[in-house]
């Protein structure tokens, strides 16, 4: 694929024009989350798009190619997307303080609107014609409107709608009605603003929708379907169901839901609208035999005779709505074709690439991946010298092991006595080092010489820790906890602590060389949270600030090598900052968020986050080719 050169860097707004997108039927590498038709007037080979808790949009062709492109680092919860088949609304969030919406132009891979939100999202809507954005915010103050021509948010009610967890307007976008999971259908006149109208209707229905031109409500409570007349607010009738999922949307005449027995077992069932307005007992459309446990469906939707239909496992089908008297199989449309590269390191001239069950050695030049040797899962690697490595599992009570690779034996180190979150090696006037942090409230030095592991400084909301030259430790903290400041020095002899004078919130992803550390802090005023990377002198306790993204930026890393410091601020792209010179650029992404890098000689290798790679040089912007590692043990480029 032809790479495009980013001219330039702002990293105050940071510009994702350029970035490119991946054509594969990979599947999601993690729940798929919602799945959205596109509307066929759009005059794009377009069938749905899938969203996914791995961060990734896929837009799926009626070739059942789907074109990749990861937006977040956090889960997906809701998508929306727009009339023009182009504007994409997201709902990011961790599940905890990170709450965003944001829209994408498809076309250009470009962010267009982002609001970030202290409370979760309830709902995200277009509106018919696509003026305005609808989002409902859990909140007592309920929807907020975003004109879309404008990206301003408009008063367009004249009361708090409360909780609502659905949203529809009429095709004229003169009235939009909302469903409260408190026990509320609301109608408003959006050319006044004034309610219309409010039945009291039954509580806590989920996955609802309207459908036979909104003249009817469904929703999911207690394995039952509920049917409301939206006209009139009452219940029209309840139908038991396995594992329901509903499949309609507001242009279907009639409702077709999916049934799960926990096993294999699924069919398609649907519930006529009969010309009396009544509605008719579940009918069997068809059956199917599809995956179960892990790997069950969990979402869907129907487009016409087709559905879209998306698993816990990632993985994504198609089936048609076609009545036939015989059980059929979903066709799954995903296929896993590439093995995950989870941590690269350093290996002589080469690299080492560290998957499932085995670690691989390879370049640029030669692209050949040799299997170095087998492993036993772990998913981090520490290049230790020329016959040796480390291995270490983050997030893990496993034991720390070194592996020679001439005799392909296992010593272990020492064995975590809880989650291990860091592992780093350093080498103090001739002696080797590992700097250890376990369930960030713990750091500790294991000695190479010596064979022992102690520990050197406790507390909570610990970061990072390097070891410098001198040989005192340098914590990355929480300033939220004693002593309250980000960084302090350790003597490991005497366990004497310093606290620096270094002011923010937290500090984090630490390098050092010589007497210069480099790390991120993230610094909250009242003009809002600032994330920035920083150069401290130790000996004159000089802080710089060197990069700033003008919002809150966590699990970011920063690497020394050469001469130039790379950093992932703002999670999108790979910045390249040279110490000496202080010019710097950004590297095209690829179409997953960077989250390591490497250098060797020329070479920059980037570990994106679906394990995938990046070529590029140390003094170039452009990207040479993004890597892939088959199934088979090949590199497939892009």
């Amino acid at each position: 694929m032809k790479k495009i050169v980013l001219s330039a860097l702002l990293l105050g707004f940071l510009s994702f024009l350029n970035a490119q997108s991946h054509f594969s039927t990979q599947s999601h590498q993690a729940l798929v989350t919602n799945i959205e038709a596109v509307a066929d007037s759009t005059g794009w080979d377009t069938a749905f798009f899938s969203a996914g808790e791995d961060g990734f949009l896929i837009r799926w062709g009626q070739d059942n190619q789907g074109e990749h492109y990861q937006i977040s680092d956090v889960g997906i919860k809701l998508i929306a997307v727009a009339p023009n088949g182009n504007d994409i609304a997201v709902y990011e969030t961790d599940g905890g303080s990170v709450n965003k919406v944001s829209v994408w132009d498809w076309k250009t891979l470009s962010r267009k609107y982002q609001k970030n939100f202290t409370d979760s999202i309830t709902s995200l809507k277009f509106s018919a014609k696509g003026n305005y954005l609808i989002i409902g915010t859990a909140t007592v103050d309920g929807a907020i409107f975003i004109r879309t021509a404008s990206w301003t948010i408009v008063d367009k009610v004249k009361a708090n709608t409360s909780i609502v967890n659905y949203i529809e307007t009429s095709e004229s976008e003169k009235t939009v009605v909302f469903y409260s999971p408190a026990g509320s259908l609301s109608y408003f006149n959006l050319l006044s603003g004034q309610l219309k109208k409010k039945f009291n209707v039954i509580q806590g229905l989920t996955s609802p929708v309207m459908f036979n031109n909104n003249i009817f409500l469904a929703g999911i409570k207690d394995n039952s379907i509920y049917i409301l007349n939206a006209f009139k607010g009452t219940t029209v009738t309840s139908i038991q169901a396995q594992n329901p999922i509903i499949l309609s949307n507001n242009k279907d005449k009639n409702f077709y839901y999916l049934e799960y027995d926990g096993r294999n077992n699924y069919e398609l069932k649907m519930l006529e609208v009969q010309d009396d307005m009544k509605i008719s007992n579940p009918r069997l459309v068809k059956s199917f035999r599809g995956p179960r446990g892990d790997a069950s469906i969990c979402v869907g939707v129907k487009h016409f005779g087709e559905l879209y239909l998306g698993a816990r496992n990632g993985a994504v089908y198609k089936a048609d709505t076609e009545p036939t008297s015989t059980a059929q199989n979903f066709v799954q449309i995903t296929e896993n074709k590439y093995k995950k590269i989870y941590d690269i390191d350093e290996c002589l001239k080469d690299f080492f690439f560290l998957a499932d069950d085995k670690l691989y050695r390879s370049n640029y030049e030669t692209g050949i991946p040799q299997i170095v040797c087998h492993t036993q899962g772990q998913n981090q690697i520490i290049s230790f010298d020329e016959n040796n490595i480390i291995l270490w599992t983050k997030s893990s009570r496993s034991p720390v092991i070194r592996k020679n690779l001439s005799s392909q034996t296992d010593e272990v180190l020492f064995t975590p006595k809880s989650s291990l979150q860091s592992l780093r090696l350093f080498n103090v006037s001739g002696t080797d080092y590992l700097v250890v942090i376990e369930s960030n409230s713990e750091v500790s030095l294991f000695d190479f010489e010596k064979k022992t592991l102690k520990e050197v400084y406790s507390g909570t909301g610990i970061q990072d820790a390097i070891l410098a030259q001198n040989g005192n430790l340098y914590v990355a903290k929480s300033a939220a906890t004693n002593p309250q400041v980000p960084l302090l020095c350790v003597n490991p002899d005497t366990l004497e602590t310093v606290p620096l004078g270094v002011k923010g919130n937290v500090a984090y992803a630490l390098s050092i060389k010589d007497n210069m550390i480099y790390g991120i802090n993230l610094v909250s005023d009242e003009n809002g949270k600032t994330t920035y990377v920083f150069s401290f002198n130790i000996e004159s306790k000089l802080l710089t600030n060197i990069l700033k993204f003008s919002n809150e930026d966590s699990d970011v890393f920063t690497y020394l090598k050469g001469g130039n410091l790379f950093t992932n601020i703002g999670k999108n792209k790979v910045y390249c900052y040279n110490i000496s010179s202080k010019k710097r650029f950004a590297y095209n992404r690829s179409s997953s968020i960077p989250v390591d890098i490497c250098q060797n000689g020329n070479q920059v290798v980037i570990l994106n986050s679906n394990g995938s790679i990046s070529w590029c040089s140390p003094t170039s912007q452009m990207l040479k080719a993004d890597w892939y590692l088959t199934n088979d043990e090949q590199w497939y480029e892009f």
